[in-house]
């Protein structure tokens, strides 16, 4: 085979799709980081099979040019963190190379590659060596050299695939932390995966089994009368279980619960997971209960609303039920429209008394796509629009969504952690100009110390420190400043030397791991120490951090 076509493309993206999927929690696994943060596999996932719903809404699955577009278009929607945005960046990188060709050769392909690697490291500000960037950019320079006078596709990519594969072990070589892990690049191993799942494709494993993502056909839904659809959201979530062996009564509370939420109920327990499917007006919610139980693996949230769009227009009763749904919501703002990310039910309901119009739910572990900021924007109705990610792997996200909104003005304040999104609450004015606004807000938040406390998922190593599993970790900012197996201990040391240096006011916010007893103890600790100190403690619900906690 010396030329792909376009269904060669599109089988071959799905069977890479898989491949990626299979070996998801391997890849979220590495991350090398020891607080529980492992979601490279699940990111770069979540844009590859969007794409894949993408790519099956193509009418003309035998032209490259739509082939194309709705692989790229669709990579950029589904994608989460900064792993799946730079993925995004490499496959339209890729794909404008070669959406205006009839065919394509492996010179178009190296050549493909050659602009992946350009658009993907445009895309960041701060490229870092030993991670998927490394991976493409040195892909692209030794197929140039070593594979340019190969034609035949697959010689070409079983080469191509063993090139990935030497370049990832190699990545401990550029970047320390991994080397301290004694793990590869996250990244770069699942575009590792990527190419062999393309390469199978082309040598002739085409069959590919990605059920959970295929859609009804248009026949089957103009069958469905839309007035019938009474909740919006049809929503999957996997949890590994905190107790495996749950008990009869808490799976009934669960199933109760969701007979609350919705209709079209699943639940299946199996082991350490539980498994649910409901359709669902409010599928944050749905989330937030089942992380009282453990720890949110797998979900998926599909609007099906979107769905039917195509085929039934929308009824204005259902438009009218939407809005009365939302009313609750509602803002005094009339100039600016604020979305912010929110990974706990007590953070959002704060966000929501500070005048926050749509808050997305997500954090660590979970990051939003670019979809669920579009879909949020395009819902307000102010003409200026504020977000505040709140969380450094959710800011590429963010910004990229800005650079796609074209109709509305768009701010992202990079906001890395919660503590500095509720400040930037405070400093906020709707009447401010683009501008005025921004130098408000980063003005304000640079007035704070944001403190995480969370907890180590595996020994490593952070700045010499060596780090055992379960001890609690003590940020500020991002360099760590304490560990132990005792949280008091290792939070209070931290608070006094910090207050020490003249910080006044401290808000806490305690999450769902610990009780607010345990914030009350330390926040008396130190109140008898430094009687001047102002406190406010606050329930935030959020998991993997027991303690946020901000000075100023």
């Amino acid at each position: 085979m010396t030329e792909l076509k376009a269904k060669d493309f599109y089988v071959a993206f799905k069977k890479a799709a898989e491949t990626l999927l299979v070996n998801k929690d391997e890849i979220n696994a590495l991350n090398v980081f020891p607080v529980p943060d492992g979601d490279t596999g699940s990111n770069m996932t979540s844009g590859m099979l969007e794409a894949c719903e993408w790519l099956d809404r193509a009418k003309n699955k035998n032209k490259i040019k739509e082939i194309m577009k709705n692989m790229r278009d669709g990579l950029l929607m589904g994608a989460r963190g900064n792993s799946g945005v730079i993925l995004s960046q490499i496959f339209r990188g890729f794909t404008e190379t070669l959406e205006d060709k009839e065919t394509v050769t492996t010179k178009d392909f190296i050549e493909a590659l050659k602009n992946a690697k350009d658009v993907a490291y445009h895309a960041v500000i701060k490229p870092v060596e030993g991670t998927m960037l490394t991976l493409i950019r040195k892909l692209a320079d030794r197929a140039e050299k070593e594979l340019s006078d190969i034609e035949d596709f697959e010689e070409f990519l079983d080469k191509l695939y063993e090139i990935s594969t030497e370049i990832v072990d190699e990545t401990p070589k550029y970047l320390k932390k991994l080397r301290d892990a004694n793990v590869v690049d996250a990244g770069a191993k699942g575009v590792s995966y990527i190419i062999k799942g393309f390469r199978d494709a082309i040598k002739g494993d085409t069959e590919i089994n990605l059920e959970h993502i295929e859609n009804a056909s248009p026949e089957e839904i103009r069958e469905i009368a839309y007035e019938e659809i009474k909740f919006q959201y049809c929503t999957e979530c996997v949890l590994k279980l905190n107790n495996p062996d749950i008990s009869k009564d808490d799976l009934e509370k669960i199933r109760a619960f969701l007979e609350e939420m919705g209709d079209s109920i699943v639940l299946v327990h199996q082991g350490d997971f539980l498994k649910t499917h409901v359709h669902t007006n409010r599928p944050g919610k749905v989330f937030e209960e089942f992380i009282n139980y453990g720890e949110l693996y797998k979900v998926k949230v599909d609007n099906m609303k979107v769905q039917h769009e195509h085929v039934v227009e929308t009824s204005e009763n259902y438009n009218e039920k939407s809005s009365q749904e939302e009313v609750e919501y509602e803002s005094n703002n009339e100039n600016w429209g604020v979305i912010t990310v929110s990974p706990g039910e007590g953070l959002t309901k704060i966000f929501k008394s500070l005048g926050v119009d749509k808050v997305i739910f997500g954090g660590q572990t979970m990051n939003p796509s670019i979809k669920d900021f579009k879909d949020a924007i395009d819902e307000l109705p102010q003409k200026k629009i504020l977000i505040l990610p709140n969380n450094p792997n959710i800011i590429l996200t963010a910004e990229k969504v800005a650079d796609m909104v074209e109709d509305k003005e768009v701010l992202v304040v990079k906001t890395k952690y919660i503590q500095e999104g509720i400040t930037a609450m405070l400093a906020f004015d709707d009447n401010m100009d683009y501008d005025e606004l921004k130098e408000a807000i980063e003005s304000e938040i640079s007035g704070i110390v944001p403190i995480q406390v969370t907890y180590a998922i595996r020994d490593s190593e952070i700045a010499g420190e060596k780090i055992k599993k379960d001890e609690y970790l003590v940020f500020v900012g991002k360099e760590l400043k304490a560990h132990s197996f005792n949280l008091s201990e290792a939070v209070l040391k931290v608070l006094k030397e910090k207050i020490n240096e003249g910080f006044e006011i401290m808000t806490m916010f305690y999450g769902q791991d610990i009780e607010l007893k345990t914030a009350e103890l330390i926040a008396n600790e130190l109140m008898e120490e430094f009687p001047d100190l102002e406190v406010e403690i606050h329930n935030g619900g959020q998991p993997h951090y027991p303690l946020l906690i901000s000075l100023e």
